[in-house]
This record gives structure tokens, C-alpha cells and sequence, in this order.
């Protein structure tokens, strides 16, 4: 089955964008304009322009100087997506931190290995931030999202940064109900610390072991006190952007 018009001319647009590299907050020609460049009519040309909102690349600003600007699609997208794709496979909590189990140390080796300076800068810094932040469950789930997205992106492999942030999104189980009272916090704040010294060593294997510590330890606390919520089955709803 061919491809809806609106969706061809969505890729148009894409293409177009890479093609010229427009960066984000870039505007895209007016409508009429548009509506000749690509030869359709305006009720596809607004169809494709919204594919492409809710895939987070561009927002539609209304009013005198608004029109369709360039955004940068990030992983909540592709939460949004796999959550939905799961609600219909009746797929668990538990599942997905199974996921991360299997992926995640392996990001921590690659990370390791390719020792980029500047990445070994961030992660000792998201540690220190962790460390000063115990007491404040916001700041701690914000670095804690923000350590294992800075390993998976230096894994210098998009593909496991995307899924692994992604994965992310939906394993913190707050929509779910999970907690991280202080002492679970120290105890991933210590875990960090054992992953960067891993990193920063240079040892690949190190650091893989210290991320699969890392990982079984939070699949453990999961199971001993949240069994409910690990057998759960995620719904779009609680992830949808």
C-alpha cells in the first residue's frame, strides 16, 4: 500500500531540512509558498506539517510571524512511541527494565573505551551533582536521567543513546508509583560514582561490571518492594508527549 501523500510530503520536508541544514528555531517558507514548492493542497500540506509536530521536528507558532518552526525530535518521541507499541503487547514494567539490563553495560564499555575528555568531565560532574542533590527527589531523578543518557550517547552509537533515554523515561516507575527515599538515592549516587570510575580508568570490562552492579542492584529493589508495579502493563497514556 503506497504511502499517504501527507506522509510523502512530511519525508520532503525532512529531507529538505537536512538537505539545507536548518537548525532549530529555523521558520519554513510560508503556506503559500509551500503549497507551490511541493504542488499539493492545503489541507495536505497541514496534515504533513502536523506528522511532523507530533513527531517533535518542528511546532506550528500561530499568529503574525508564526508558522511551522524547526524543533529538535528528542527521545520522549520514541517513549511516547514504544509505550504505545507496548499498551498492545501487553508488555510489563519489568520488561523494559530487563531491556536496560542487557544494553546498558555494554554502553558503559564503549563509553569506556573511547574515553572522550569531555564526556569523563560530564559524568564526574553529574556524580558531584547527584551527590549534592539527595534531598531533593526532582534534582536526583533529573541527574540520574541525565548520567545514563551522557554514558549511552558515549557510547558514540545514536541508536543506543535514543532507546536507552527513551527506555529511561519509562523506567524511573514514578507514573507507576515508585518511590527512591533517600537511602535507595544514596545508594544510586554510589553506584554512579563506581560507573565513572569505571569509565574514567579506561577499562571496558570495569566499567560493564559496575553498570551490570548498577543495574541488577535497581532490578532487585524494583522486585523487593515494588512486585506490583513490575508486572504492570504499560499504557501510552502514561508516557504520551
Amino acid at each position: 500500500m503506497p504511502p499517504k501523500r501527507a506522509t510523502v510530503i512530511a519525508q520532503r520536508i525532512v529531507k529538505e531540512i537536512k538537505d539545507r541544514n536548518l537548525q532549530p528555531g529555523s521558520h519554513l517558507p510560508p503556506e503559500r509558498e509551500m503549497l507551490e514548492t511541493y504542488n499539493v493542497g492545503r489541507n495536505t500540506l497541514r496534515e504533513a506539517l502536523r506528522v511532523l509536530e507530533l513527531q517533535g521536528v518542528l511546532t506550528i507558532r500561530p499568529g503574525p510571524g508564526g508558522g511551522p518552526v524547526i524543533t529538535s525530535p528528542d527521545s520522549r518521541h520514541l517513549a511516547s512511541t514504544l509505550a504505545l507499541l507496548m499498551q498492545f503487547a501487553d508488555t510489563p514494567f519489568r520488561a523494559v527494565i530487563e531491556t536496560r539490563q542487557l544494553l546498558e553495560p555494554l554502553t558503559a564499555r564503549l563509553c569506556a573505551e573511547r574515553g572522550d575528555a569531555g564526556l569523563l568531565a560530564d559524568l564526574r560532574a553529574s556524580v558531584d551533582r547527584m551527590g549534592s542533590s539527595l534531598d531533593d527527589r526532582d534534582a536526583f531523578l533529573d541527574e540520574n536521567r541525565r548520567f545514563h543518557d551522557l554514558v549511552a550517547w558515549g557510547s558514540e552509537n545514536p541508536l543506543f543513546g535514543y532507546c536507552i533515554n527513551s527506555l529511561h523515561w519509562i523506567t524511573d516507575g514514578t507514573v507507576l508509583g515508585v518511590d527512591y527515599p533517600r537511602r535507595f538515592r544514596k545508594l544510586v549516587w554510589q553506584a554512579h560514582d563506581e560507573v565513572c570510575v569505571g569509565i574514567e580508568s579506561g577499562e571496558g570490562e570495569k566499567a560493564e561490571l559496575a553498570m551490570r552492579k548498577h543495574m541488577d542492584d535497581t532490578l532487585a529493589y524494583f522486585e523487593r518492594h515494588y512486585q506490583r508495579q513490575m508486572d504492570e502493563v504499560l499504557s501510552w497514556e502514561m508516557y504520551g508527549t
